[in-house]
C-alpha cells in the first residue's frame, strides 16, 4: 500500500510538472507572438513591449530547457553527452537574462512612470528607453560569454588533466563575480526601481486624495500590485536559483523545477491581465472558442473593436 501511494503521488507530480511546462511555455508563446504580429502590421513596438517580449523568448528558453534537463536526469543520468551538457549551460543563460531581463522592465517601467526632473534621471531616461535594444542584446550576450568562459575552463581542466585546486580557484573566481555582477547587481537595481516606483505612485494617489480627485487611483493601485507582485516572483526566482541544491533535497527534482518555473509563468499571466492589448487578445480568444462550441450566450458581435 505505501509503495502504490508513493507511485500515484510520483504520478500526479509528474503530471503537474508537466502541465506546469506547457501552461509556461503557451503563456509566454502567447506574449511573444501578440507583440510579434503587432510589430507585423507596422504598429511600433514599445520599449516596454520590447524588453517584455525579449522576456518571454527567454522564459520560453528556460521552459523547454528544464524540461530537457529533467528528461536527462530522470533517464540518461549516467551519461555525459555533449548535448545535454549544452542544455545545462543554455539553462543558466536563460536563468541569469531573465533575471537582468525582468531587472530591465521594472527600471523602464518605474523611468515612465516616475515624473522626478533632476538632471540625472532625466538622462538616465534618455539614455535606457533610447538603447532599449542595445540593453536587451548586451544582457543577452553577456551571460552567453561568461557560460562559455566556464565551459571552456572546464573543458580545459579535464582534458590537462589540471589539479582540482587549479580549477576550483579558477571556477571560485569565476563565481564570485559572476554573483557580484550577474546576480547581486540585477536585484539591487531590481528592487531600488521597484521601491522607488512604489513610493512614488503612493505619494502621488496620496496627492490626489488630499486634491479629492479619484479619477485614475484604480490605475496606481493596479500598478502598485504588480510591481509588488513582480518583486515577489523575481525573489522567490532568485532564491530558489541561489539554493537549488537545498531545494533539491528538500523538494526532489520535480519539486524543485515545479517551484522553480510556476513565479515566472504566475508572472506572465499577471502581466497579462495588466496589459491592455494582451487582455484584449484574450477575450476575443475566448468570445472565439465560445462561439465556436456554440454557447448560446455568446455575443455575436466582437468583445473588443
Amino acid at each position: 500500500m505505501a509503495d502504490s501511494s508513493i507511485t500515484v503521488g510520483y504520478q500526479i507530480l509528474v503530471w503537474a510538472v508537466g502541465v506546469s511546462f506547457l501552461a509556461g511555455f503557451l503563456i509566454n508563446a502567447f506574449i511573444v507572438a501578440v507583440n510579434i504580429s503587432e510589430w507585423k502590421k507596422g504598429r511600433p513596438m514599445s520599449t516596454a513591449d520590447k524588453v517584455i517580449t525579449s522576456l518571454g523568448i527567454s522564459r520560453m528558453v528556460f521552459q523547454v530547457l528544464c524540461l530537457l534537463n529533467i528528461i536527462r536526469d530522470i533517464y540518461f543520468y549516467r551519461r555525459s553527452s555533449l548535448f545535454f551538457v549544452s542544455v545545462a549551460y543554455l539553462e543558466l543563460t536563460s536563468v541569469y537574462s531573465s533575471i537582468w531581463l525582468s531587472t530591465l522592465l521594472s527600471v523602464v517601467f518605474c523611468l515612465k512612470i516616475s515624473t522626478l526632473h533632476n538632471a540625472f534621471f532625466l538622462r538616465l531616461k534618455i539614455f535606457v528607453l533610447n538603447r532599449v535594444s542595445c540593453l536587451i542584446t548586451g544582457s543577452v550576450m553577456v551571460y552567453l560569454s561568461y557560460i562559455l568562459i566556464v565551459s571552456l575552463i572546464a573543458r580545459f581542466a579535464i582534458s590537462n588533466n589540471s589539479t582540482r585546486g587549479t580549477y576550483n580557484n579558477l571556477f571560485l573566481g569565476l563565481s564570485i563575480s559572476a554573483h557580484i555582477f550577474l546576480i547581486s547587481g540585477p536585484v539591487l537595481i531590481y528592487f531600488i526601481s521597484s521601491v522607488l516606483l512604489i513610493i512614488h505612485l503612493y505619494r502621488h494617489m496620496s496627492q490626489m486624495r488630499s486634491e479629492r480627485n479619484t479619477s485614475h487611483l484604480d490605475i496606481y493601485h493596479k500598478t502598485i500590485k504588480f510591481t509588488g507582485f513582480s518583486l515577489l516572483c523575481s525573489t522567490v526566482y532568485i532564491l530558489i536559483e541561489q539554493t537549488d541544491s537545498y531545494c533539491y533535497n528538500v523538494f526532489g527534482l520535480l519539486g524543485c523545477y515545479f517551484f522553480w518555473q510556476i513565479f515566472p509563468t504566475l508572472h506572465s499571466i499577471y502581466l497579462i491581465y495588466v496589459t491592455t492589448k494582451l487582455r484584449i487578445q484574450v477575450s476575443n480568444m475566448v468570445h472565439k472558442l465560445r462561439r465556436r462550441c456554440g454557447d448560446p450566450k455568446a455575443p455575436v458581435e466582437t468583445v473588443f473593436q
